[in-house]
């Protein structure tokens, strides 16, 4: 694996120099900076809890990193988690699970998970009570207790895959805080939640206070079957409104 050096400006002004052989004089006898001379600023970013400019330096440690930059923040998080499973006939069959969840920060919170036959929301807006509508594609029930709502910002499913990936840092955006993208493939001989695993595949967002904006991993499973999961998160510019099931749910 190769240290990435991430650079801005107009790194084409190095081979043109060197090219016409001409030295770093700037036209009135004085010898310009290297990095004024190259039109190029190096960026540094600040690597968050976990992370180094090689990759995943501790999992564990990145995953906490990511909970607590998002404590109490507004957030936005859509999951994907897709299961191909190949049959005797040839044709493969596919599971699939879509998590989708609103938090403002305050307590107010909205989930609904989507899986192959059947849908299930909740909705919580801090008077203590979780409210569920359980939809199995032929009968529709109601719940209301004090439960926890579904964590669709944890990662902890696929911890070892980014422990496992050999990745690179393959860009830093500009954005406050500045974004690290990292990217790399990895083997995993330990059994996970979907069996024994041989390749991963990841690709990670996260900025430099350890707050992940996307994670996208991709499993190949010995016995045929593939798994594939991406997560995506948006910070702050969210709200959560009340589901039209809500008043049915209270009675």
């Amino acid at each position: 694996m190769h240290r990435r050096r991430v650079l801005l400006g107009m790194g084409s002004l190095v081979a043109l120099a060197g090219c016409n052989g001409q030295s770093g004089d700037d036209g009135n006898g004085e010898e310009e900076d290297g990095d004024e001379k190259n039109g190029e600023e190096e960026i540094d970013p600040t690597y968050p809890a976990g992370f180094d400019e090689y990759g995943v330096t501790d999992a564990d440690e990145a995953l906490a990193g990511h909970e607590a930059a998002i404590a109490d923040r507004p957030v936005h998080g859509q999951t994907t988690i897709e299961l191909t499973i190949p049959t005797d006939d040839g044709e493969d069959r596919v599971q699939q699970l879509s998590l989708t969840t609103r938090a403002d920060g305050a307590g107010t919170e909205y989930s609904r998970i989507d899986l192959t036959e059947s849908t299930a929301e909740t909705y919580r807006d801090g008077d203590g009570l979780v409210y569920t509508r359980i939809d199995d594609g032929e009968n529709v029930q109601y719940e209301a207790d004090e439960i926890e709502t579904p964590e669709a910002v944890s990662l902890g499913t696929f911890g070892p895959a980014l422990a496992a990936a050999d990745l690179e840092l393959e860009d830093v955006s500009d954005d406050d805080p500045r974004r690290l993208t990292y990217s790399g493939s990895g083997v995993l001989d330990e059994n996970t939640t979907f069996g024994d695993v041989e390749d991963v595949e990841t690709q990670i967002v996260v900025d430099e206070e350890g707050a992940f904006h996307s994670f996208s991993v991709s499993y190949t499973v010995p016995d045929g079957a593939d798994v594939e999961a991406s997560f995506e998160f948006t910070y702050d510019d969210v709200t959560v409104e009340e589901p039209d099931w809500l008043d049915e749910a209270r009675e």
